[in-house]
């Protein structure tokens, strides 16, 4: 699989590892080392913030590259190599391929190490570059937990699978905090087999899920951004904890497309990187939001626009909201 490439991004730079963490997953890094570098790094940062590969060229130590690993704010032993392949002034292609037992280095095409895993490559989450260098693009790929995307089910599908519901009632009308799980619709068992499809709901929206947002398990929303919006957002949720799993929030006056995770009224680290904003004020849109297995895959209007690494368990989500500048005509999930 390959994502949209992530182009000129600002320093220090940090962004989810595309797709997820998995055996064969590549992450390019293409890039100019400023005249003044004393030293960079590439880190690979994990769920509990220990950084499982450190890659660290330093020209005030030796010209040497340092590698180590750093597990509950303390680091490790270093292995260092003499080969320094980068130059002052000089660009630069690193391509890290994660597999199975280490991480294998190529710079500008050449291979230079093999830094064997001392934590589970599986807990990496995110990963970040600093220092005196700047980045033309970063591309994530190979395997990943993506799935393929079954086409989207038309407006008025006149089959069993699809439930309209003709009499809409408000999603809430207590503040949202002390607001119960309720669905949006004026017939919505439980029971129901297959997708619940609801049209034109009453904003700001909010329903509780079949169940709860298992593998595999996709959310479609079809609507309009009025002009001169701010923003709106999307939240993925659980009833009992109020935790925000995933929260999609396009800013248009920022010109960004910010996602996060809030955790005991807590919000994570925003990611805001991205190749375009896929929402247009005055045009429609169609948002697909799917549990990939280890990460949310987000696509809009069938174009993959976002992976989301989970930051708490996906499965535990069985409440969804949207509010602000938007108006719904279709959501099924």
């Amino acid at each position: 699989a390959s994502f949209p490439p992530i182009y000129n991004p600002s320093m220090p730079f940090q962004s989810a590892v595309l797709g997820g963490i998995c055996d064969g997953k590549k992450v390019t890094i293409q890039g100019l080392v400023h005249s003044h570098c004393t030293r960079f790094a590439v880190n690979f940062i994990c769920f509990n913030n220990d950084i499982a590969f450190h890659f660290n060229p330093r020209f005030d130590d030796g010209h040497v590259i340092v590698c180590n690993t750093m597990q509950s704010s303390k680091w490790g032993s270093e292995e260092r190599t003499k080969h320094m392949p980068f130059n002052k002034n000089g660009s630069f292609e690193i391509a890290i391929l994660v597999l199975g037992h280490a991480f294998q280095v190529s710079v500008n095409g050449q291979y230079i190490l093999e830094y064997r895993h001392r934590v589970s490559y599986q807990s990496i989450q995110s990963i970040q570059v600093n220092g005196d260098v700047s980045l033309s693009v970063v591309t994530f790929t190979g395997p990943s937990f993506q799935t393929h995307m079954s086409p989207f089910p038309p407006p008025y599908s006149a089959t069993p699978n699809y439930t309209q519901n003709p009499f809409m009632t408000p999603a809430y009308t207590a503040p949202l905090a002390s607001c119960p799980p309720v669905f949006a619709g004026s017939m919505a068992p439980k029971t129901q087999k297959g997708p619940m499809t609801i049209y034109n709901p009453t904003m700001p929206f909010q329903a509780a899920l079949q169940g709860t947002f298992t593998k595999n398990r996709k959310i479609i929303i079809v609507g309009n951004v009025p002009y001169g919006a701010d923003r709106f957002h999307v939240n993925l949720l659980n009833s009992g904890s109020r935790n925000i799993y995933l929260h999609v929030a396009p800013r248009f006056k920022e010109g960004a497309l910010v996602r996060n995770t809030q955790d005991r009224g807590t919000w994570g680290p925003e990611e805001r990187h991205m190749s375009y904003m896929p929402f247009v004020p005055g045009q429609q849109f169609q948002m697909e939001i799917r549990n990939e297995g280890g990460c949310f895959g987000v696509s809009v209007n069938s174009a993959k626009v976002f992976t989301y690494v989970h930051r708490l368990p996906g499965n535990q989500i069985d409440m969804m909201e949207v509010a602000g500048d938007v108006t719904l005509t279709y959501i099924q999930f």
